[in-house]
């Protein structure tokens, strides 16, 4: 008799996961400060203080979008994943991890904004988390047979495109953050920019061909 293989649904994975994403999410929003304003004092030196916290409050804006990209792709993933074994677990481990250690990252840069090393840190954070993903979605969609049989070669394409570009970003802006730390933030958001713009123009363009479609069967009837 052969084997049996660890074999499970995609459920309590799934929870698991959104707990842990819920969670990463509550510690961004534990590292604000709250800015030191005092009463009967001019408006300009409120806002000046308000200023202050200014790099936490951008960072909290990046890496929550950041982290909304990498669960959409996870949600994503799951709902083509027919079922669960014991190395895509570990993979989603490995993926899970380098995610949760973006309010690290991010709160070195609130702190220090204008260093290096907070840069290159939040840089390698995000670098390792999207290789991290990436190699989830490879062993889902070409290691291994837990896919849905009915999903497109095109879809499995421009997801693997799309976490190779996010890897190869997050490295220039490793590299970019040796000389000019603030143009390295401006090309890690290019990474957020690379997974929503691509999916409106993909959905405007099926508009588009559905409406051509519909047009040219009217023309012929």
């Amino acid at each position: 008799m052969a084997p049996k293989t660890f074999i499970l649904s995609t459920n309590r994975l799934e929870n698991f996961s959104d707990g842990v994403f819920a969670i990463i999410l509550t510690l961004l929003a534990f590292q604000f400060k709250i800015p030191k304003f005092t009463e009967g004092i001019g408006l300009m030196y409120n806002f000046s203080e308000l200023l202050t916290v200014a790099p936490n409050l951008l960072g909290f804006i990046f890496s929550f979008f950041f982290i909304a990209v990498f669960w959409v792709n996870h949600h994503s993933l799951y709902h083509a994943v027919k079922e669960v074994n014991i190395i895509l677990i570990w993979y989603n481990i490995h993926s899970l991890f380098w995610i949760s250690m973006i309010p690290f990252a991010i709160a070195m840069v609130g702190n220090h904004p204008h260093l290096a090393i907070a840069a290159i840190s939040l840089g390698i954070v995000l670098f390792m988390a999207s290789l991290a993903a990436f190699l989830l979605f490879r062993y889902c969609y070409i290691k291994s047979t837990l896919v849905d049989e009915t999903l497109s070669l095109e879809t499995i394409a421009k997801g693997n495109m799309r976490n190779i570009a996010a890897i190869v970003v997050t490295l220039l802006g490793i590299l970019v953050a040796f000389k000019w730390v603030y143009l390295s933030y401006c090309v890690y958001f290019v990474v957020i920019i690379i997974f929503i713009i691509p999916l409106k123009m993909e959905k405007r363009m099926r508009v588009f061909k559905n409406k051509i479609q519909q047009q040219t069967t009217t023309t012929i009837l």
